[in-house]
C-alpha cells in the first residue's frame, strides 16, 4: 500500500467488556475504581498471556503484569472513550457509527401501556396472558402451562428496555412469532416510548418443572438518523456485519448466538473473500464472564480471543486495514453485575504499518469518521476526527 492510498477493506473488530480503566465520569455510573483489564491482571498475575494484545499496543495503553510496554509494535494504538448516556451494545455500536445516544430508553416497569397492549393483540389476533415486569423462568413457571393450553402469547418486560414475546414451540411457528415481534416493534416505534428491543422466544417442555427456553430473537431499535453504515451502502460499498453488530443497523433479524468461535469463523471466511468495503464483529461471548463476576472465565476466554486474532492478522492483504476496540468495562471483580464505565483500547494494525505510534485520546465516533475519510465520503455524515492521517504517517 502507498502512503495516502486507501484501504480496500476495515475490519472492526469489538471486544465485548474490554475495558482499561475508569472514565473521568465513571462517578455518573458507578463504576469509580473499575479497571477491567487491570483487575484481570491482579487475580491471573503471569498466567494471562496475551501476545497478540501485547504486539498491538495494549501493553502500553495499560501494562500489567506479563503484559509491559513494547517498544518496537506493528500497530498504531490509542484509547476511546464515549458521550453516550448509557453502557449498551446498541449505544456503544451506534456512536461508533456516527450516532450517539443523549437520552435514556424507557422501562415499562407495569408491563406494556395497555392501549398499545390492546392494540397489538387484535392485530396478533392471539390473547395476552400475561403483561408484567417478571424474568423468563418467573414467566415459565407461572404462565407456561396456560401458554400451552390455550395458545395465547406471554409477555413480559425487563428492566434492561425489553419487551419479550413468549410462546411454546408446539402453539406457534417461528415465523408467527417473528411476524409478532415485528407488529409490536413497529407499534413502539410509532409510540412515544423508546423500548431498545422486543424479544421473540419459543420455550419446550409439558409442564412448569420442564418448561426451558430454546429460540431467541431480537428486533432491536433501529437508528433514528443515518449512521456510517448507511453511507457506506448509499455509495455502494459492502457493509458485513458478524455476531452482535448484525442487530444493530435496521439491515436485518438475525438469531444471535454470542458465539465467539462461530463469530472468528465467520470473520476469517470473510476475509478470504474479495470485497470492497467494512465488515464489523462483535465478539460477545466474554461478556457473560463479567456479569457473573468469574475474572477466571473473562481471563481465560480473553486469551483465547487472543490466539484468534493472531489468525485473523495473518490473514490480512496489504490494504486491509484492521481496528480491535471494545465497547465498555465489565470489571468481573466490581460490585454488582452491571458494565462499567471505562475507556477501551483503540489497536490498529495492517501488514504494511510499523512504527510505534500513539493516537492519543480519542472519541468512540472517530473510528466512523476514518471509516468515511477512507472511501473519501467524511462529508456525507460529519462525525468524530479521522486518524486516517496518522495511519499513513505509519507507513
Amino acid at each position: 500500500m502507498q502512503n495516502g492510498q486507501s484501504y480496500q477493506r476495515i475490519f472492526v473488530v469489538i471486544i465485548d467488556s474490554l475495558g482499561i480503566g475508569a472514565t473521568a465520569d465513571a462517578n455518573h455510573f458507578e463504576s469509580l475504581g473499575a479497571d477491567t483489564l487491570g483487575h484481570l491482571g491482579e487475580h491471573f498475575r503471569v498466567r494471562l498471556q496475551l501476545p497478540t494484545f501485547q504486539k498491538m499496543g495494549l501493553g502500553n495503553l495499560h501494562p500489567i503484569m506479563g503484559m509491559p510496554s513494547l517498544e518496537n509494535l506493528h500497530a498504531v494504538y490509542g484509547q476511546m472513550s464515549s458521550i453516550s448516556t448509557g453502557l449498551s451494545d446498541r449505544e456503544s455500536q451506534w456512536e461508533m457509527m456516527g450516532l450517539a445516544t443523549t437520552a435514556e430508553p424507557d422501562v415499562f416497569i407495569d408491563g406494556v401501556p395497555l392501549e398499545i397492549a390492546i392494540n397489538f393483540a387484535r392485530k396478533a389476533k392471539r390473547p395476552l396472558l400475561s403483561n408484567s415486569l417478571m424474568n423468563i423462568r418467573t414467566a415459565l413457571k407461572d404462565y407456561g402451562l396456560e401458554q400451552l393450553t390455550t395458545g395465547g402469547l406471554l409477555v413480559a418486560t425487563a428492566s434492561s428496555s425489553s419487551v419479550w414475546l413468549i410462546a411454546h414451540e408446539q402453539t406457534i411457528s417461528v415465523g408467527e412469532l417473528k411476524e409478532d415481534c415485528q407488529i409490536l416493534r413497529k407499534m413502539l416505534d410509532n409510540s412515544p416510548y423508546t423500548i431498545e428491543n422486543v424479544n421473540g422466544l419459543l420455550f419446550s417442555g409439558n409442564q412448569a418443572a420442564n418448561f426451558y427456553p430454546q429460540e431467541l430473537y431480537k428486533f432491536p431499535l433501529a437508528p433514528a438518523s443515518p449512521t456510517v453504515i448507511d453511507c457506506l451502502l448509499e455509495e455502494g460499498y459492502a457493509v458485513k456485519l458478524i455476531g452482535k453488530s448484525t442487530q444493530f443497523f435496521g439491515l436485518d433479524h438475525n438469531e444471535i448466538t454470542g458465539n465467539n468461535q462461530e463469530s472468528f469463523v465467520q470473520l476469517k471466511e470473510l476475509i478470504e473473500k474479495k470485497f470492497t468495503g467494512v465488515c464489523i464483529a462483535e465478539v460477545g461471548e466474554i461478556e457473560q464472564f463479567g456479569k457473573a463476576r468469574n475474572p477466571e472465565g473473562f481471563g481465560t476466554e480473553l486469551m483465547r480471543i487472543d490466539h484468534e486474532l493472531t489468525k485473523i492478522i495473518d490473514k490480512l492483504q496489504d490494504d486491509d486495514l484492521l481496528i480491535v476496540t471494545g465497547n465498555f468495562g465489565n470489571d468481573p471483580t466490581y460490585p454488582g453485575e452491571k458494565h462499567t464505565r471505562e475507556y477501551v483500547p483503540l489497536l490498529v494494525t495492517s501488514p504494511q504499518i510499523k512504527p510505534n505510534i500513539s493516537l492519543g485520546g480519542r472519541s468512540f465516533s472517530d473510528i466512523g469518521a476514518t471509516i468515511l475519510d477512507n472511501y473519501d465520503l467524511g462529508d456525507k455524515l460529519p462525525v468524530g476526527n479521522s486518524f486516517l492521517r496518522e495511519l499513513f504517517s505509519a507507513y
